[in-house]
């Protein structure tokens, strides 16, 4: 590794340590030395830009969002329309020194401990923002005669359509101009003709959009009644029709409604129409065969394809949410509940936290004797018959691909990542284990779920399968989402990890041998996770913190099969949607010790220490 590689390493570690605690005096000296670096200001630009992107408030405006809306919203008020927030954006992520009357009384990710000022410099340095690796279209400000010809005929397409409503007076089509994209994280893309989106390009009406990773902003209607600001956070497929109405196919968008009046913004799902009003956020989900819509402000009407009257439509106001879910009989439930911010766009992307394990940390884990140990850095075996190699001291367990599992690279650490194609992506045991029952054991990885869902992080299953087709299991670890149809899991508290611990085929309820853990799990951020028995205790631990414990006698099922990525080997049912490594699976169980140094082996904090 170069002297300026291992330099700009050093300087993203200091970064990343500002947001979290305060820096030592010698930390700060070394930062403004790595700060003088030729590279360091695109580096630090980029990582800052990150770390801004969104903030934590919940207020779900990133750094060109908040922008776009300040100037739309001072707009209105020069034509004293509604009132407004005339903050910056630069204010909502935090004070300079000069101008700071009461450090703590502004909210930010940035922090204004004194001792990271120089992060707003930095954000506000116009040498920089070649670097950043979030940007900010600049408006179309240019005459069309000087536009290139693929401006043109997007800027022809883009004429203002007039406003439509169907029988019941539901908006179906806002007056609008073509989308344009005006912010994204690294996106990865999958669009169903022969563009791939740019920063600052229009969106072909007509296309089907799917946002296979990272977030993006699109505005739509813009100078119209139908103006929105759009937040769509992959995987995600929109389609953009012709007359300019919005339709969310799968996954979940954010959506903020500049314009004044009733239903001015409309988006389609696949249960029927929701139209917006003015001055209005609202948050959409789509996922299987259930829909969701959230009022975060103002005023929602939500219409079903199969509502018979007008008298069926859902107003929605602040706070407000509903759920639809469709029955095999082509039926459908509606449920309404309270609106959750957490339930939509991340604030990080899915590539923001990196996971470098080295050596070290390789050493540490092999010391603690594994039985398994999978790390996913290559693969063996031939092209019909790959497999990730078992690193620990039980013969003939390797890792076998199930499906099409893809990888993400972090500096010299490969990871596995799990859920993002449309068939299964998992890894199955090539051999049942362990061989006997036990009262011990320890299953230990580092997880990143990509947002929250149910999903089945790793499990150990029956080799025999029941007659309809499911397997019994003996452990389960999953990330688990708010359930409202399963009576089972409806009354579990939403975004924990669960795991499950009981004997093959066992009578007893299955919620008397699970676990939650006591605090939510973080999408898109690293989590080191541990399952264990110990005899009679069964525990879950996070971050190095007891998470989760219960008494549980029953002992570990022998000749069970290990699979990772979903619940059944032989159907993509219940899979988990993120990244995965470092598995490594005890016949003991780990003391605290031992996995604490594991995790300070990676280059990562403890969250707390607890006295087991």
């Amino acid at each position: 590794m170069s002297s300026e590689t291992t330099k700009l390493d050093a300087l993203r570690t200091l970064i990343l340590k500002s947001q979290c605690e305060s820096l030592s005096d010698l930390e700060i000296v070394e930062l403004n030395e790595l700060l003088q670096l030729p590279s360091a200001a695109k580096e630090a630009a980029a990582l800052l830009d990150q770390l801004c992107a969104f903030t934590d408030s919940g207020s779900l405006d990133s750094l060109p969002m908040s922008e776009l809306l300040s100037e739309a919203r001072l707009h209105q008020r020069d034509n004293y329309v509604v009132p407004y927030d005339d903050r910056s954006a630069e204010a909502r992520l935090g004070t300079p020194v000069d101008a700071a009357s009461d450090a703590n009384s502004t909210g930010d990710r940035i922090g204004t401990n004194g001792k990271g000022y120089w992060l707003l410099a930095l954000a506000a340095s116009h040498v920089l923002v070649a670097g950043l690796a979030w940007s900010l279209s600049q408006r179309q400000s240019v005459p069309l005669t000087e536009r290139s010809p693929a401006e043109r005929s997007l800027s022809e397409r883009a004429k203002p359509l007039a406003i439509g409503a169907d029988e019941s007076g539901v908006a179906l089509v806002s007056k609008t101009t073509s989308p344009q994209l005006v912010s994204m994280t690294a996106c990865v893309w999958r669009p169903s003709g022969n563009d791939v989106p740019v920063l600052g390009g229009l969106i072909r009406r007509g296309e089907v959009l799917n946002l296979v990773e990272g977030i993006a902003e699109i505005r739509i209607g813009e100078e119209t009644p139908g103006e929105a600001l759009i937040r769509i956070e992959g995987p995600a497929g929109i389609f953009i029709h012709d007359d300019g109405l919005l339709e969310l196919r799968h996954g979940s968008l954010t959506a903020k409604t500049l314009g004044i009046g009733s239903g001015k913004v409309t988006v389609k799902m696949p249960f029927g129409v929701i139209a917006l009003d003015g001055q209005s956020s609202a948050g959409f989900a789509s996922r299987d065969l259930v829909d969701e819509v959230h009022s975060f402000g103002g005023r929602a009407l939500v219409k079903h394809a199969k509502a018979t009257t007008t008298s069926a439509n859902i107003v929605l106001e602040e706070g407000d949410a509903v759920r639809f879910s469709t029955k095999p009989d082509d039926d459908f439930e509606i449920v309404r509940f309270e609106a959750s911010l957490t339930s939509f766009a991340s604030a990080r992307s899915n590539g923001f936290d990196p996971l470098e394990i080295g050596e070290k940390y390789v050493d540490a884990v092999m010391e603690s004797k594994p039985n398994i140990y999978w790390r996913f850095e290559e693969l063996s075996g031939d092209d019909t018959l790959q497999y990730v190699p078992n690193q620990g001291s039980e013969p003939n367990m390797n890792a076998r691909i199930v499906g099409e599992p893809g990888w993400r690279q972090y500096g010299g650490n490969r990871v596995a990542e799990l859920g993002t194609s449309a068939i299964s992506s998992a890894f199955r045991a090539t051999e049942p284990w362990p061989k006997a029952p036990l009262d011990e054991y320890t299953i230990e990885l580092w997880v990143k779920p990509q947002l929250y869902h149910h999903g089945e992080v790793i499990c150990l299953h029956d080799a025999e399968a029941l007659n309809d087709g499911r397997y019994p299991h003996t452990m389960m670890l999953e990330s688990i989402a708010q359930h409202f149809f399963t009576h089972k899991l409806k009354n579990l508290e939403p975004n924990r990890f669960r795991f499950v611990h009981r004997t093959l085929r066992s009578s007893e309820p299955i919620a008397a041998t699970s676990l939650l853990s006591r605090q939510q799990y973080q999408a898109r951020i690293w989590q080191h996770v541990v399952a264990q028995k110990s005899e009679n205790r069964q525990l879950l631990w996070v971050d190095g913190r007891l998470a989760a414990e219960t008494t549980n006698l029953a002992p570990l099922s022998e000749n069970v099969q290990i699979l990772v990525g979903q619940v059944y080997p032989t159907s993509a049912y219940r899979r988990f949607v993120g990244q995965v490594d470092e598995i490594a699976i005890y016949d003991r169980c780990l003391t605290p010790q031992e996995f604490r140094k594991h995790i300070h082996a990676a280059g990562r904090s403890v969250a707390a220490i607890d006295s087991n």
